[in-house]
């Protein structure tokens, strides 16, 4: 991919990962190209750019802005890459669509939160495909053409965002890419694809459904002890599925897998342990950051909940264990969904204590998976 010139690199999806990490690549000098089907965002950046909000500052992007009815316009574009940001749950039909309008020889990017590599690579081809993980982005739209982190950048020293290829060689199209997002963030490409999209998943689900429930900033979900009680909880549940599917992940947000479990046990020096780690997450924020849940549940949009919480619920049942924490923030999810609740941040007390009325698995090889 070294000899890709002006090929554009397009962003399928222009919702708040698509449109942050777009916008800062054009800030940057490449020739970005932004689709998505929300007409009133695509036309306020043709108008008068993307507005682009950071803790460092505000400034104006100036992606090429497609509505989706421009994607045919990709097979005479003939991009770079495509980075697929798009919802979860719009990842088949966004697959499809790239099948027919996409040169064979343009690579795709699950730029995604969830494990949905095999569903692109049914419409594309497993040769295609690329992971990418974006961790601690915390970006949100705040209205049409103006996207928000709340999250510093160069906040750390790992990288915030990973390319891999799904056989875990390092490749050449891998090392373009991750080089061409170091204007972003820290980025790198990592051989070791399946873990870090567990340990996405994992982060994902302990805090994007209770910033929804509740109506917390990401800020107040990390910082809270109530909310960091819970977190933990969801931690030590997704670890240990994660475990039994072949998952090991050795550590999240620093701390080691086994710790997190002690501390969703009862341990006090773990519980400790684990707080701190998460309230060194709230310390590189900036108050106002809105889960991608939140946002959807305030906009009366379906949320990824299937593909996190839901997720975690469901293939724990499947695989023998429990995963009672995640089971019953998907089903609060769902019902603020469908209107029978509020979001309130009382939701906290509700799960607290319906998760401690349930046992904690710490070795899910004991439930017979």
């Amino acid at each position: 991919m070294t000899g890709s010139g002006s090929r554009p690199v397009v962003f399928f999806g222009g919702g708040a990962v698509g449109s942050y990490i777009g916008g800062m690549l054009a800030a940057s000098g490449v020739n970005v190209v932004l689709i998505d089907g929300w007409a009133a965002h695509v036309d306020a950046i043709r108008e008068r750019g993307l507005a682009i909000m950071t803790p460092e500052g505000e400034h104006v992007a100036r992606p090429d802005a497609w509505h989706l009815g421009d994607a045919h316009r990709l097979r005479s574009a003939a991009p770079a890459a495509v980075f697929l940001t798009v919802k979860l749950y719009d990842t088949a039909w966004a697959s499809a669509l790239l099948a027919s309008w996409l040169p064979g020889d343009v690579p795709v990017v699950t730029l995604q939160n969830g494990l949905v590599e095999e569903i692109v690579a049914g419409a594309l081809g497993w040769g295609r495909v690329l992971g990418g993980i974006g961790g601690g982005l915390d970006v949100f739209l705040r209205e049409p053409g103006v996207v928000q982190r709340a999250r510093k950048r160069w906040a750390g020293s790992d990288p915030v965002l990973k390319i891999g290829e799904v056989h875990g060689r390092r490749t050449q199209r891998a090392g373009f890419l991750a080089k061409m997002l170091g204007a972003v963030d820290h980025s790198a490409v990592t051989t070791d694809l399946w873990t870090h999209r567990w340990a996405k998943l994992c982060a994902n689900a302990m805090t994007t459904g209770l910033s929804g429930l509740t109506g917390l900033d990401l800020r107040e979900v990390y910082s809270r002890e109530d909310a960091q009680r819970i977190a933990i909880r969801l931690a030590a549940e997704a670890l240990a599925l994660g475990e039994a599917m072949g998952f090991e992940v050795p550590a999240l947000f620093g701390v080691q897998a086994a710790t997190w479990r002690l501390a969703a046990s009862g341990s006090r020096s773990e519980a400790a342990e684990s707080m701190a780690a998460l309230s060194a997450q709230a310390s590189t924020m900036v108050s106002g950051g809105m889960s991608g849940t939140l946002q959807d549940l305030l906009k009366k949009r379906p949320t990824e909940v299937e593909f996190f919480n839901g997720y975690v619920a469901r293939e724990a049942r499947r695989h023998g264990t429990q995963a009672p924490a995640h089971a019953v923030v998907a089903d609060l999810i769902r019902s603020v969904e469908r209107g029978e609740q509020a979001i309130d941040p009382a939701a906290l007390a509700r799960i607290e204590a319906f998760a401690s009325s349930r046992p904690v698995i710490v070795n899910p090889m004991e439930h017979g998976t």
